[in-house]
């Protein structure tokens, strides 16, 4: 191996260039400098990233919101979300309103919504989706929502506690098709018409037509968990308490009955033929006046059906009769399309809409029919994948919390944890979108460096 070293030529290796050991060195250094400043930018990034990404969907201690000192409805209703989580997961606690939001013109992509009376918390009624999103009620003090069951007999009504999550299933004893009619304002009772069954082919308005032809009244004390038949003759179409919760005005045909809660009654209000009295807010706090609409589905010698599902658009007008004689009713409010309560015996918040469809709510002083707007819903094209409007219906707000109800400006919507679903993709689409800018980062410095050497 020496003899074959000694025969290359002794011959000097060429001279570098000035400089060239102190230019390599610098550039090294500075190569090594870049890439640990990179390497900690995009690892900066990462758990920026997963932050955002995770920490919604972490599920946390559910804390609904603490009651404050006067409910508030926020000056507008959020966009459509597919992130909003449920009342199960995170209870929001006492709620203003409760409504339908969607669309199903392509999908049928529709969410039973509950709205915080204390901060704008967002939630979905998960029992109400899986009962395939039954009529409801929302009890007064927005603490509680009732469900029925529309896709045939039921044997039991669910009471959902928002500030829980919490759900009771009521027995009713043998099922029953059931249509809720109106929660007391103390919140105690509920009064309901049932009637059975027979032959149902499954669809969804066969309980309402089947109840409302043939349905007798039922009273439910949710102290005691029992309900009780009560004699107001049959069918009973719409009823409304009194707001003392002593009395309930009953409409069967084109009468509305005024018994106690013992069935004993009272006395009587004629109704105009075409209208029906305002289910649930029918009574005014005073006690004085009963509210009536048009008839929905064309009454009780029509379909039976009720407005559960319609998108609200449609105006009508508000009437109003004596409950006494001698008592002078306040003149019609016209262009409202639901009544959705009473601020005041003087006062009565309805959903509007515009020429353009767009709904909103509205305090109205009866009599001077002056308006001043409370609230809007998002209707523009952001459901359905954004491909349809949004659109609303089965609304209700809590009646109890309306006299010192406040309107507050509306904040970033606080939906809570993600559900699971959307969670897990998303935070390994994520971390691997991440990791692959990172390494080919690398890769790219890599080749620079060798390049310049």
């Amino acid at each position: 191996m020496r003899d074959l070293f000694a025969t290359l030529p002794d011959e000097p290796a060429p001279p570098m260039s000035a400089g060239y050991l102190d230019t390599v060195l610098t550039r090294g250094r500075r190569s090594v400098r870049r890439r640990l400043i990179g390497t900690a930018a995009v690892w900066a990034v990462v758990l920026i990233a997963l932050a955002v990404v995770i920490v919604p969907g972490v599920r946390l201690p559910a804390q609904p919101a603490a009651p404050s000192h006067r409910p508030g409805l926020p000056d507008r209703f959020a966009g459509y979300s597919l992130l909003t989580s449920t009342v199960t997961k995170a209870p929001p606690g006492r709620a203003i309103a409760l409504y339908g939001y969607g669309n199903g013109e392509l999908f049928n992509m529709f969410q039973p919504l509950v709205v915080g009376a204390d901060r704008d918390t967002y939630r979905r009624v998960d029992a109400m989706d899986e009962r395939d999103r039954p009529s409801a009620l929302l009890a007064p003090d927005g603490t509680r929502v009732l469900l029925g069951d529309d896709r045939g007999p039921t044997g039991d009504l669910l009471l959902v506690d928002l500030t829980t999550g919490k759900r009771d299933s009521i027995p009713l004893g043998d099922p029953v098709g059931v249509r809720l009619l109106a929660w007391s304002p103390d919140g105690r009772y509920v009064a309901y018409s049932a009637a059975p069954l027979t032959g149902s082919d499954g669809t969804v308005d066969f309980v309402d037509t089947s109840v409302a032809h043939t349905g007798t009244l039922r009273l439910l004390d949710l102290s005691t968990g029992r309900s009780r038949e009560l004699p107001a003759g049959k069918p009973a179409w719409t009823a409304a308490f009194a707001p003392d919760s002593r009395r309930l005005a009953v409409q069967v045909g084109q009468e509305v009955h005024l018994i106690d809660l013992d069935g004993r009654e009272s006395g009587s209000v004629h109704i105009t033929v075409g209208r029906e009295l305002a289910a649930n807010v029918g009574w005014s706090p005073d006690g004085r006046f009963l509210a009536t609409v048009p008839w929905a589905g064309a009454g009780p010698a029509g379909s039976g059906g009720t407005d559960h599902g319609v998108f609200l658009s449609t105006p009508r007008n508000v009437d109003f009769v004596a409950v006494a004689d001698g008592d002078t009713p306040p003149g019609p409010v016209q262009d409202v399309v639901q009544l959705l309560g009473w601020r005041s015996a003087q006062s009565i918040i309805v959903a509007a809409a515009n020429a353009k469809g767009q709904l909103s709510l509205a305090e109205v002083q009866l009599g001077a029919d002056t308006r001043r707007t409370l609230s809007r819903f998002d209707t523009g094209s952001t459901c359905e994948l954004g491909l349809q409007t949004c659109q609303v219906f089965d609304l209700q707000l809590a009646t109890g919390l309306l006299p010192d109800l406040a309107v507050r400006n509306a904040s970033r919507p606080q939906r809570g944890p993600w559900p699971l679903a959307l969670t897990v993709p998303a935070v390994g689409g994520g971390v691997a979108v991440l990791l692959l800018v990172w390494r080919l980062r690398v890769r790219h410095r890599r080749r620079r460096l060798s390049g310049q050497l």
